[in-house]
């Protein structure tokens, strides 16, 4: 019988957090879009802030970023995924939306057989339609940080050539500012926690850029002072496989911190994840 812990969010089996500091190894800009227009500030398109006005990155755009740099990294292994993106996600795919929506109703045992048989990777961590990911990640909050402006050329996205009144002032965290970062994952198996560190890893060592603005060489960041806190089982799911207790981690440097997370990254890397059928 297959152990569904993974995907199963009625009992918690195990809680892992990984939380530390990003600082911007270029100027950063996450767009807070028309309805964030600041009218003290000289910039035309200003960047997402708080209520205080502070700028803030949040849980979301983590989220997107994670999901889209794991899409790369599965379709490298030659892994199914879907994008999330609008209708193709495996459910839909798959054409067992219907099937799934059936067991909610009246059979879990059979809504979750479903959901483990015909979801990748992606869909069973970050989360797909009517469905819950198991990791969250919290809005990442600025810990020093200062702001400039930089006037640029405007693009018009349906045509793709120089916008008519092309220049427009443009609002972004400089570099060396400093953020949090957190992020809560619920009955992880050890492979799926690879997978997240390994992501983290591509961000870290400039592989994925966060924000907008990235063909202008916006988004490098990178992680600091980095914290693993793992409680609950050690290996979730049959398909797993264990390694040692690494609760407690902590590194001051990034480098340092993926090093001692090999051990996750090789799980991920050899581990026989049966999912989604073909």
């Amino acid at each position: 019988m297959v152990n569904y812990s993974f995907i199963n969010k009625s009992v918690i089996k195990r809680t892992t957090i990984i939380e530390g500091i990003v600082e911007t190894q270029s100027p950063l800009r996450i767009g807070g879009g028309r309805e964030s227009f600041d009218p003290a500030s000289i910039a035309r398109d200003s960047i997402l802030k708080d209520a205080e006005g502070k700028p803030v990155i949040p849980g979301s755009s983590w989220k997107g970023i994670f999901r889209s740099t794991g899409e790369r990294i599965l379709r490298l292994r030659n892994m199914v995924v879907c994008s999330g993106i609008g209708k193709d996600y495996c459910l839909n795919n798959n054409e067992m939306e219907r099937e799934f929506e059936r067991g909610l109703r009246g059979n879990m045992d059979e809504a979750l057989r479903v959901f483990w048989d015909y979801t990748c990777l992606n869909c069973k961590v970050f989360g797909t339609m009517s469905v819950i990911g198991a990791v969250r990640f919290l809005d990442s909050l600025p810990i020093s940080y200062s702001l400039n402006t930089r006037s640029m050329i405007a693009i018009s996205r349906s045509e793709g050539a120089v916008a008519k009144k092309a220049l427009v002032t443009v609002e972004y965290v400089e570099m060396g500012s400093k953020f949090s970062f957190k992020m809560i994952g619920y009955n992880l198996p050890n492979y799926a926690i690879g997978y997240l560190v390994t992501i983290m890893k591509n961000i870290h060592d400039g592989f994925t850029q966060v924000g907008g603005h990235k063909s202008r060489g916006f988004g490098f960041v990178r992680f600091g002072k980095v914290k693993f806190t793992d409680v609950g089982e050690k290996k979730i799911g049959d398909e797993d496989i264990a390694i040692k207790d690494m609760s407690g981690l902590e590194e001051e440097d990034g480098n340092k911190f993926f090093e001692k997370m090999k051990p996750f990254m090789e799980v991920f890397n050899s581990a026989k994840i049966p999912y989604p059928k073909k």
